[in-house]
């Protein structure tokens, strides 16, 4: 959840396509998950938060939560700016299979492309 709300902050703008990838993860807002989150994104910054996600992230989830990043960073079809930048830290931190990393940056850029034409 972490991961996904310093996704969300990265370009300092929140779009509700944002917080629907978010609720498909977490159901609504108001859960002890998001709490937790939001409660260890006011305290830290980008990288503390990164490097908190690296520690306590199981090895088996890295490359769903690599597609979720994905998901957030591209929700307009593209991918720049500070969302390519915090991406890159957690590909860097994470270590993601990296082909699996680019076949879901192609496959949720198309989605995301047609759904905003």
């Amino acid at each position: 959840m972490l991961a996904c709300i310093t996704m969300i902050a990265a370009d300092g703008d929140v779009d509700d396509d944002e917080l629907a990838i978010l609720r498909r993860i977490d159901g609504p807002r108001a859960t002890p998950s998001w709490d937790s989150a939001q409660k260890a994104w006011k305290k830290h910054d980008f990288d503390e938060c990164i490097a908190l996600v690296a520690k306590v992230l199981d090895r088996s989830h890295v490359n769903s939560v690599m597609a979720n990043l994905i998901d957030i960073a591209m929700v307009d079809g593209h991918l720049a700016g500070d969302e390519q930048k915090l991406l890159e830290a957690y590909m860097d931190a994470l270590s993601p299979d990296q082909s699996r990393v680019e076949m879901y940056a192609e496959v949720i850029g198309e989605k995301n492309f047609v759904s905003t034409l």
